[in-house]
């Protein structure tokens, strides 16, 4: 094969002005590269690859042209490289027409046989194909979680002095240990109704998920607290007839439209108990996220991680959570981490649980505090930051609802940084609350412990 020269300066293609969205992949990619630790650098670029960063697949052609970790090789460089370009293929001007053009009849060929093969593989449309789950019927509740407490919220005096019926919908976190964290409010009818479906909510024990005999967090719960005056009763008629309605205005809508639908259907098990749903949630969440939705790529997959409604497949999960995370969405950012410091689920990597957990402190107040918290605890020094947690968490107000996280996290990141007695304090009050819950005592007692005698805590992750 017959080298090319001073063809155009490939360094170029590394100095890609990447958006702030990119993927971590991408970004961790590029980091590698930087330091020259070219075979972690090319692993990155090509798991990103195969999930359609173009940034990525770009680059890995880049790799095989210079011959950085892979064997020099012109016309797979000029496969990938096409690819990235996807329909602007026939531009003259582009990186890979220039490589193209330089090429003998023989090498052309060749080069024509790996793009359609590397195409076939990693193209817009196949990758689309290859992340559509199975779907399984459309029992929502099928992978749910055994409780072990669940708690009727009290109806606030306020709302019977009015006669005020209402609901509040939440999403939150099932904690190794069990117990909830990480409560998100996405509509409540009232404030004196929000407070008390949250205080509900914090009471809520469940038997711990776990894969291969490891308890593992359940993140993107959802649930609607229903608050009705004695007697009501919800008329199903009247449901069918608002399935029916949204269902034909997600047809014929827009992305937003069918994530309304999708996300409906799926708290419809918290309004009425023994409701037929026909509608499969995930297919209009695939609806709404091919037309460019990052919270229904989000919902998606989440729901494909966990198998709910489909065939679980934890490598179609990634590819939707990755294009939610690289469309902003904070949420997907955080279970990206959460599951890449897991490893119970997605290969266990340290280095990209921390760059996600990061990019989704940036606007989640949850992933803020799950941040300063492992900042403060990690048995590694090198992953460890007291200053950089203790300024992260005085971000975040006193009266945040997740005030056990608040409280355990507050009294760490004091302990981290020297002051036992502030740890001490905060953990006391994480025990008096939880006491209030009635939730298990037994490993916050052994954190207070340790600050008594002096000692920071130590938790994997």
């Amino acid at each position: 094969m017959r080298p090319i020269h001073t063809l155009v300066n490939l360094s170029l293609l590394f100095a890609i002005p990447f958006c702030s969205l990119a993927q971590a992949d991408f970004e961790l990619g590029m980091s590698y590269y930087e330091t020259k630790e070219f075979d972690k650098a090319y692993k990155e670029f090509y798991e990103a690859a195969q999930y359609g960063d173009h940034d990525a697949q770009n680059n890995v052609g880049a790799m095989y042209y210079r011959g950085e970790h892979v064997e020099k090789n012109t016309v797979i460089a000029y496969a990938w490289m096409a690819l990235a370009a996807q329909k602007k293929t026939n531009d003259t001007t582009a990186i890979h027409s220039k490589i193209y053009a330089r090429l003998n009849e023989a090498d052309k060929k060749l080069a024509d046989d790996e793009y359609k093969k590397i195409f076939n593989l990693y193209s817009d449309e196949s990758i689309e194909k290859k992340l559509t789950p199975t779907f399984t019927g459309s029992n929502i509740y099928a992978k749910k979680q055994r409780p072990i407490k669940l708690v009727t919220p009290p109806y606030p005096p306020s709302m019977v002095r009015q006669g005020r019926s209402g609901f509040v919908d939440t999403i939150y976190t099932i904690d190794k240990n069990g117990t909830t964290r990480d409560h998100i409010v996405t509509y409540a009818s009232s404030e004196a109704f929000e407070e008390a479906a949250l205080l509900a909510l914090r009471k809520f024990q469940y038997e711990p998920m776990k894969i291969n005999n490891k308890p593992v967090d359940v993140n993107g719960i959802k649930n609607r607290f229903r608050f009705e005056m004695e007697g009501a009763e919800y008329n199903k008629k009247k449901l069918t007839k608002i399935i029916d309605e949204k269902r034909e205005q997600a047809k014929n809508g827009n992305s937003s439209d069918k994530l309304g639908f999708a996300y409906f259907l799926e708290v419809i098990p918290s309004l009425v108990s023994d409701f037929e749903i026909t509608d499969n949630p995930n297919e209009w969440y695939v609806s709404a996220a091919t037309q460019g939705s990052g919270a229904a790529s989000y919902f998606l997959g989440r729901n494909i991680l966990y198998g709910n409604m489909c065939t679980q497949d934890n490598t179609q999960s990634m590819g939707w959570l990755l294009k939610a995370a690289k469309a902003g969405i904070s949420d997907a950012q955080y279970m990206l981490a959460i599951e890449s410091f897991s490893g119970a689920r997605f290969e266990k990597n340290e280095k990209k649980g921390f760059y996600w957990l990061k990019r989704a402190a940036q606007s989640s107040l949850a992933a803020r505090l799950r941040y300063a918290w492992i900042l403060s605890t990690h048995p590694d020094t090198k992953y460890r930051n007291g200053t950089l947690a203790n300024e992260l968490i005085k971000t975040i107000e006193k009266n945040y609802t997740d005030k056990q996280t608040y409280y355990k996290t507050k009294a760490a990141t004091a302990a981290e940084n020297g002051d036992f007695n502030a740890a001490v304090k905060w953990q006391n009050a994480a025990l008096d609350d939880a006491k209030e819950l009635a939730l298990p005592l037994n490993n916050l007692e052994q954190q207070l412990a340790s600050y008594s005698a002096k000692k920071s805590w130590r938790e994997e992750i």
